[in-house]
């Protein structure tokens, strides 16, 4: 039992990451065979990752027919961007009424050091995991787990779109990340405002460009 748990997450996570990478096609069928054989598992814990995946959205599978992954469309993709607007001020707001832990500051600090390497390195793939990891962070040590699982479905299905929107302009890299910086220096200096207020303009800033 303990090694079938183990392959059905491993098959969730590879396949997971070869959809936010753009290997496969939006609209593209695929079928388990081709799974199987991209894998190199057996169709019991493919099925049971397709089925996580559909759930949260990211495909659609019907068993013993097809997987077909789902493309957003972009008023969805505007409506999910207004929904994080929502919830992250709110989390930023919550932080910054706390008191961090140093395990936490070492955390996030970590995670803008990894930020700054790609995003010297132009590497925008390794970048918007690093971004998405900062969200995820703030929101996790916020510890309200509905959020934490609405952010982490939230960015399966946008890390495409996240992708586009760096490789669209080239700067906007370094502004996220100095967004990052200057929402986390707010957080720790008990500025809700501040942080609210930069939290907002970051995502606005990206759906923006998702439009243009």
């Amino acid at each position: 039992m303990r090694m079938a748990a183990t392959l059905k997450e491993k098959a969730y996570l590879q396949l997971k990451q070869l959809i936010r990478e753009g290997k496969f096609q939006s609209g593209e069928t695929l079928t388990e065979r081709h799974l199987v054989e991209l894998l190199q598992m057996s169709r019991t814990p493919i099925r049971a990752a397709l089925e996580r995946l559909d759930a949260e959205g990211l495909v659609q599978y019907t068993p013993n027919k097809g997987i077909q992954l789902l493309e957003i469309s972009l008023q969805r993709a505007v409506d999910l961007y207004d929904f994080r607007m929502a919830i992250e001020t709110h989390i930023v707001r919550k932080l910054s009424a706390c008191i961090l832990t140093g395990e936490q500051i070492e955390r996030v600090q970590a995670n803008l050091d990894e930020q700054k390497f790609h995003m010297r390195k132009f590497d925008y793939e390794a970048f918007t995991r690093a971004d998405l990891e900062f969200h995820l962070l703030l929101a996790r040590f916020h510890e309200n787990l509905e959020m934490i699982h609405a952010i982490d479905r939230l960015q399966n299905q946008l890390f495409r779109i996240a992708l586009n929107v760096m490789r669209k302009d080239r700067n906007r890299m370094q502004v996220s990340y100095e967004d990052h910086v200057s929402v986390f220096e707010h957080i720790r200096n008990g500025n809700a405002a501040g942080a609210g207020e930069t939290m907002m303009r970051h995502l606005e800033f990206g759906k923006q460009i998702l439009v243009m």
